[in-house]
């Protein structure tokens, strides 16, 4: 079998190894592959998947915050205010930026990205990215033809 890293990813190193490594967890561990196999083989200094780990604690516990920050923001939504007309929920800070090193990611709220020209554009490119990510991750599921028939008419039109 080959294997190689999946587009997007920033992975450097032999994809072929490590596929192979971790194939040879899974079958050791009785067809099940888990993450926290991979975690105790990676620990090992000469482990192919070693170099793919933060090892220095502080800086993985910093990481792992950031993450969660992550988590938070992406949890809140804004819900109507009794005096408001109903709308379903919406999350209440969207990704923004990232476009290139000047411009890092950061969240800005909903109601901003959607008043400012630019920043709506920003929201309304990274949603169609997602869409095009996911119908590329399922593109062999049949039964989602009429889905991807529809994805395809819908990111075809100028958002």
């Amino acid at each position: 079998m080959v294997y190689k890293f999946r587009t997007g990813f920033r992975m450097t190193g032999d994809p072929q190894k490590v596929g192979e490594t971790l194939e040879s967890l899974r079958v050791r561990s009785g067809g099940q592959l888990t993450p926290e196999d991979v975690v105790v083989e990676a620990a090992k200094r000469r482990s192919v998947l070693h170099r793919y780990f933060e090892w220095d604690d502080a800086e993985a516990a910093r990481q792992y915050r950031l993450s969660q920050a992550r988590y938070l923001i992406r949890a809140v939504v804004v819900c109507p205010a009794q005096d408001e007309p109903p709308f379903e929920p919406v999350r209440a800070f969207v990704c923004v930026g990232g476009l290139d090193e000047e411009q890092p990611k950061s969240f800005t709220h909903v109601c901003q990205a959607m008043r400012d020209e630019q920043l709506r554009d920003q929201v309304l490119e990274r949603a169609r990215e997602e869409l095009l990510t996911w119908r590329k991750r399922y593109a062999d599921l049949k039964a989602f033809a009429e889905v991807f028939t529809a994805i395809d008419k819908l990111v075809s039109c100028d958002l």
